[in-house]
């Protein structure tokens, strides 16, 4: 059976003083005790977080962000479509005071970039439409009329507080081409140096179906990685996730803080449909697993009244995800994030055990065949013979010259041709271990 989120918070935090089970915080008393108690009287850890809860915590202990969160200085902000068009109709003025607080922690030396959806949805308002079309020629064009409207409503956020705003539109391929990502990391860079505000979007009027984002939260944890951030803020309709649909049920509890976004914290999930935007409860988990995995914390909240300055402080507010530094090298983030491979790399269980347990890069003798036809630097999966991904990376050689090399020693190689283009096949740097 799988190990789930509770059995490897036991072993994780075994010598330390907490125990954390999803959903109900963290018990307050050391885990070798509540072990002893649970096994005493002839029951197991359950995956039914309720009903392990119900069985061994009374008091409660809730694990400090302040730590993780007031040593964040650069912070990505994601607000969603009915966050935004709440404000548009005069409902709030709360971002207002949003862009006050941004305002006050620039001057302490805090870099904020807001992702921003909306752009059909403002489409959508202005046109007098309810439904969002299934058309993708519709929704482009509606996302054309939206764009300029959207930035309209945050330049006259931002006008009052003196801040200039930057409008980055950005489209799926960046991820697949390394030199395109590097030019709008580049283009980050040089708007925070002006001192604006960028306002970050998919390009929605020219994005198509094969390469689109597919919602916005995956396009905030996309900008995390491009400026190098370490936390992330999901602005939503809900305070945090709970331990069951809030909307549904009343007794539903919001979870404070997630040491590890995996199969049981999904399982808490009950999305509820709208007809304005596509992401939903799960897409933001989505969002936070590969935000965290990737060294940056994540905050998931309520938008409709935001308080970030209380947030910055590290108040208890909405649902923290605890960044784990999995890939702290810039070019791994960008392997893990593109889940695109071109094609695969078969190796034998030597080769395996180098790559999971030795740190190896991956060299012609171990490998026993490819899939798929790929170029140089092209990110590719890397696969046991049972046929399960091990890890990615970018290839030094073409399919078909792995094809030639495959099995062989790279001395035996040298000596036939004279030279190689590179040792390994591809390198440890330019790889990640799934």
């Amino acid at each position: 059976m799988k190990r789930n989120y509770i059995h490897k918070t036991l072993d994780v935090f075994r010598d330390t003083a907490y125990l954390s089970i999803p959903g109900k915080g963290w018990i307050q008393r050391r885990a070798d005790q509540s072990m002893s108690m649970v096994q005493g009287q002839g029951k197991t850890p359950s995956t039914d977080t309720e009903k392990f809860f119900s069985e061994v915590a009374k008091d409660k202990y809730i694990p400090d962000r302040t730590p993780y969160v007031r040593e964040s200085r650069r912070v990505v902000l994601k607000l969603g479509t009915k966050v935004l068009l709440k404000h548009k109709k005069g409902e709030s003025g709360a971002l207002h005071g949003l862009a006050r607080d941004i305002v006050r922690f620039r001057e302490r030396g805090y870099v904020f970039s807001i992702v921003t959806s909306g752009a059909v949805g403002f489409g959508m308002d202005a046109m007098g439409i309810e439904a969002r079309p299934t058309d993708l020629k519709k929704i482009q064009a509606l996302a054309s009329i939206g764009q300029s409207l959207l930035m309209q409503n945050w330049n006259a956020i931002f006008a009052e507080s003196g801040l200039h705003t930057s409008q980055i539109l950005l489209t799926y391929d960046i991820i697949e081409n390394r030199k395109r990502y590097l030019h709008a990391r580049d283009c980050f860079r040089s708007v925070f140096e002006y001192g604006a505000v960028p306002i970050v979007n998919e390009n929605d009027s020219v994005a198509v179906d094969e390469l689109k984002f597919g919602d916005n939260d995956t396009l905030s944890a996309l900008t995390a990685i491009l400026t190098d951030a370490d936390l992330l803020v999901l602005f939503t309709d809900t305070d945090g996730i709970h331990t069951r649909n809030p909307y549904r049920h009343g007794d539903a509890e919001r979870i404070p803080f997630i040491e590890q976004v995996d199969e049981s914290v999904f399982g808490l999930i009950e999305d509820k449909q709208n007809g304005l935007s596509l992401g939903g409860m799960r897409s933001k988990l989505l969002a936070a697993q590969r935000s965290a995995q990737m060294g940056t914390g994540v905050i998931i909240t309520q938008g409709f009244e935001p308080d970030l300055a209380a947030l910055l402080e590290g108040a208890d507010l909405g649902t923290f995800i605890r960044p784990n530094h999995k890939y702290e090298k810039k070019r791994k983030r960008w392997i893990f994030f593109n889940h695109k491979m071109k094609g695969r790399v078969i190796v034998d269980r030597g080769a395996e055990d180098a790559l999971v347990n030795h740190s190896g890069s991956l060299l012609p003798g171990g490998i026993l065949g490819t899939e798929g036809v790929f170029e140089r630097e092209s990110i590719v999966g890397i696969y046991n013979t049972a046929d399960t991904l091990i890890g990615k990376g970018i290839t030094n050689y073409a399919s078909a010259e792995i094809e030639q090399m495959k099995g062989r020693r790279t001395d035996q190689l040298k000596s036939e041709s004279g030279a190689v283009f590179a040792d390994e096949v591809i390198h440890r740097d330019n790889m990640i271990v799934i």
